[in-house]
């Protein structure tokens, strides 16, 4: 812990004195007292476990300890990381993140390290992506190291999954999400929450890389483990990336009911940005169902919206705002899709297949009047061919495709397709051709 508990040991020894305690009683059936020797001259940095005891025994906090920081002082730090936590639920998220920068130089290890994973959260929030993922390495870090409660491990590795996916780096997403769930069942935690919450993050990374068989045997067994081991919540998460693996697989109605049920398992328990990013989900379900359902797709969609701009939450937005321009393109409100599309474009700059999706959308809206909309389909098709999501991009090849067939362009049209067998790994055969003169010279006389 290095710099962090300069001075322990004089610490230590100025309160034992003052408590007029001996080494031998201080240590009693805890340690021995050459090693309290050892810990007061500086030579020995003792355990969590121990140093806690320690310091229960002195009537003292492991903080003050560790820093020197008094309890005045440790009780307002607290505070105020509980204030810039109370702005970040609320919506105020530069507020909370210039408060959590603030607090990331105070002088006890565990608001310094609650105010880094408040500005990890903050970051994320605003879709500052790789910041994000930078600040939360050396907090994993950290509590590999058990030197912090809260939050825990598994809430830290679920998120850093959790964000390579939303950055658009699945295979990296799914690589972490693996390597975090054997580390829970090492440590047995195996059918814990926070352990079913890091599965069901990992059941998302395979519906977007397209492993569906992978998805559906996870989800199987996440809901099961919920069904036995888990709160609500934990139920609930299980059954809303289930819902998007019954998608995948066509069953549409069913995906509804799995994400009606998730709905209804979390509504009084997960905060408000949650319980929108699932309206958001149950409304893009309902607008894929054949026929779409419209009109419970808006409100959805909307009541989706309305808290999302409450919290602060950008990228979530503006993906809802793409939604919400669909809705109206399949309505034929063209202007009013067009006004939702430009709402999104600002917070979408460092996530190109949600940028593809939005100049698709732009460019359809625009066809759709019999304006000049080939521009976005052609800067579409080009964000899109380097992104590495496979389930989404094959999504906007296919509707890429469609839409330069429909737009009287089927070189183009053709060309998509072909682009998106080359996204899900489907090789054409070679053909040879023959020059014409062979084939004339072959021709019996």
């Amino acid at each position: 812990m290095g710099a962090l508990t300069d001075g322990m040991g004089e610490r230590l020894r100025t309160l034992r004195i003052q408590r007029g305690l001996s080494q031998t009683t201080l240590a009693r059936s805890l340690v021995s007292a050459s090693y309290v020797s050892l810990i007061e001259a500086g030579k020995r940095i003792p355990d969590r476990e121990v140093l806690s005891e320690l310091a229960r025994r002195l009537g003292t906090s492991v903080d003050y300890l560790e820093t020197g920081v008094d309890t005045a002082a440790l009780q307002e730090q607290e505070l105020a990381v509980r204030y810039a936590d109370l702005s970040l639920a609320n919506g105020q998220t530069d507020d909370a993140l210039r408060s959590f920068r603030e607090l990331q130089d105070a002088a006890v290890p565990s608001v310094r390290f609650r105010a880094a994973w408040g500005v990890t959260r903050a970051l994320e929030l605003r879709g500052e992506l790789p910041e994000a993922l930078a600040t939360i390495e050396p907090l994993i870090t950290e509590s590999r190291a058990d030197r912090f409660g809260e939050p825990t491990l598994l809430v830290l590795l679920n998120a850093r999954c959790r964000m390579y996916r939303e950055a658009g780096d699945v295979d990296l997403s799914i690589t972490y999400g693996e390597e975090a769930l054997a580390e829970a069942a090492r440590l047995g935690l195996r059918g814990t929450e926070d352990e079913v919450r890091l599965a069901t993050t990992l059941v998302g990374c395979y519906w977007d890389r397209g492993d569906l068989t992978r998805a559906r045997l996870l989800s199987t067994e996440v809901i099961e483990r919920a069904e036995q081991h888990g709160t609500h919540r934990a139920k609930g998460s299980a059954y809303w990336n289930a819902s998007l693996v019954a998608e995948a697989e066509g069953r549409r109605r069913l995906a509804i009911t799995l994400a009606e049920r998730a709905l209804g398992l979390l509504g009084e328990t997960m905060e408000e940005h949650g319980l929108a990013r699932l309206r958001m989900v149950l409304g893009w379900l309902l607008l894929r169902t054949d026929p779409p359902d419209l009109d419970r797709a808006a409100s959805l969609l909307f009541k989706a919206r309305t808290t999302l701009a409450e919290v602060g939450a950008d990228v979530d937005l503006a993906r809802c705002d793409l939604h919400l321009a669909r809705l109206l393109l399949m309505r034929g409100s063209y202007e009013e899709s067009l006004a939702r599309t430009a709402q999104a474009f600002p917070s979408l700059d460092s996530l190109p297949v949600d940028r593809a999706r939005a100049h698709l959308l732009r460019g359809r809206a625009l066809i759709a009047q019999g304006l000049a909309g080939e521009d976005d389909l052609r800067t579409a098709e080009g964000l899109v061919a380097g992104a590495r999501d496979r389930r989404r991009v094959a999504e906007l090849w296919r509707e890429l495709a469609e839409t330069w067939e429909s737009a009287g362009e089927p070189a183009r049209a053709l060309a998509a397709y072909r682009a998106l067998a080359d996204s899900l790994g489907v090789v054409s055969w070679p053909t040879p051709v023959r020059p014409r003169s062979a084939r004339t010279s072959a021709r019996p006389g």
